[in-house]
């Protein structure tokens, strides 16, 4: 009997010893299947904005066709590849400033580059105008009335690109859509502390992105 339950118990020793090895087999190819087979879309955050202008002119009684706008503001953008092992190219990007729904500036661009996997690159894109023509309806300058009175103003920054995954032939649109919260200061006066936003990715849906 001391025989048997000994080599009872190696027995179970053994197996518990190869189900262990094979769970880690296991787990390592499912890490190289996420590392080289699926391609995970970047994140984007805005780590910096800053605007120093931003005054309208209208006509009350017509807004939509008489107003103008001057503004100078900059935006820092990070953007980062959660790939393991997939570098991304981007091409180059196109920025748009919009306020209530209306385009303001859409004349920035940002050049074209790459970014290898785990890496974190940040564009910056500044833009002004004095007088410019924008075609906002009345309801967005009683807004722009309102956030002027509490001295913050929201913007979004939209980018537009082509990214391609390293490997891959397919060219992906990609948007990235950030929402700013910005408050107008003068940098000769004093800084703002500007608050870290999340923003959005927009991919195409189809195969390879």
């Amino acid at each position: 009997m001391g025989f048997w339950e000994r080599d009872h118990e190696w027995d179970w020793k053994k197996t518990a010893i190869w189900a262990a090895v094979l769970l880690l087999a296991l787990g390592v190819l499912a890490l190289l299947i996420v590392a080289f087979a699926v391609a995970s879309p970047p994140k984007a955050t805005a780590d910096d904005a800053l605007l120093q202008r931003f005054t309208l002119s209208s006509t009350p009684s017509s807004p939509t066709p008489n107003s103008t706008i001057s503004y100078n503001a900059t935006v820092a953008v990070s953007l980062y590849n959660p790939n393991i092992h997939r570098a991304i190219s981007y091409g180059a990007m196109a920025a748009a400033f919009s306020f209530n729904g209306t385009r303001f500036d859409d004349q920035a661009t940002v050049a074209a580059f790459e970014q290898g996997a785990r890496k974190t690159t940040t564009v910056r894109v500044t833009v002004g105008g004095a007088d410019r023509a924008v075609r906002l309806s009345a309801a967005g300058v009683a807004e722009f009335g309102r956030e002027k009175g509490d001295g913050r103003f929201m913007v979004e920054v939209r980018m537009e690109s082509v990214m391609r995954y390293k490997g891959r032939k397919t060219d992906c649109p990609v948007v990235v859509v950030c929402p700013l919260l910005l408050q107008l200061v003068d940098p000769a006066v004093a800084a703002t502390a500007f608050q870290k936003t999340k923003c959005t990715i927009l991919r195409a849906k189809k195969s390879g992105c």
